[in-house]
């Protein structure tokens, strides 16, 4: 990251994208202030090193945290982030998201591989209003030719989940990431 200063994420996840993306945050040395966690496993990893965990982002203790946060930062979040949330941490919130460039919101990998779509993606972007909408920082495409299922797609694009998010944390105190 640069400058000196370490960031406070608040970070919202779920599945093994939400483990790559906490275990990301945390070796580029950013503190996680607070957690809402949608899988067992995740829950266990982030309760195991400490960090704060919250039922929902509408918990007005998770609330208090954000708005002395950096960063709202989700990977693979299960709730709709008000805009009024999506404003209260400093540098604002930031979605990592597959197949961003063509299949917006739920069952993005699904709904590729019933279309034959084999280009696959894992996107940052700005969290705005409208799901999955806000303006891409960064995008990176992956050939999940002979993928048959989901698991398959995710097998080859977990990768790129961490090399987006390690460009998206060394570039968070750009002027591009402001409100």
């Amino acid at each position: 990251m640069r400058g000196v200063k370490k960031l406070n994420i608040c970070f919202i996840g779920s599945s093994q994208a939400g483990v790559i993306g906490a275990l990301t945050v945390l070796a580029k040395n950013a503190n996680i202030v607070a957690a809402v966690s949608y899988t067992d496993y995740l829950t266990e990893m982030l309760s195991a090193l400490n960090i704060d965990l919250y039922k929902s982002i509408n918990s007005e203790k998770f609330k208090d945290v954000l708005k002395k946060s950096d960063l709202l930062l989700s990977v693979h979040g299960r709730e709709i982030v008000k805009e009024d949330l999506l404003r209260l941490p400093k540098y604002g919130a930031i979605n990592l998201h597959p197949y961003l460039y063509k299949y917006k919101g739920v069952n993005p990998v699904e709904r590729a591989l019933k279309d034959g779509e084999f280009k696959a993606s894992v996107g940052a972007h700005i969290m705005e209003g409208k799901v999955d909408n806000g303006r891409v920082l960064f995008e990176e495409f992956v050939d999940v030719s002979g993928s048959l299922n989901a698991e398959s797609v995710y097998n080859k694009i977990y990768p790129s989940y961490c090399n987006v998010l390690l460009k998206v944390l060394d570039n968070v105190f750009d002027k591009k990431y402001a409100k």
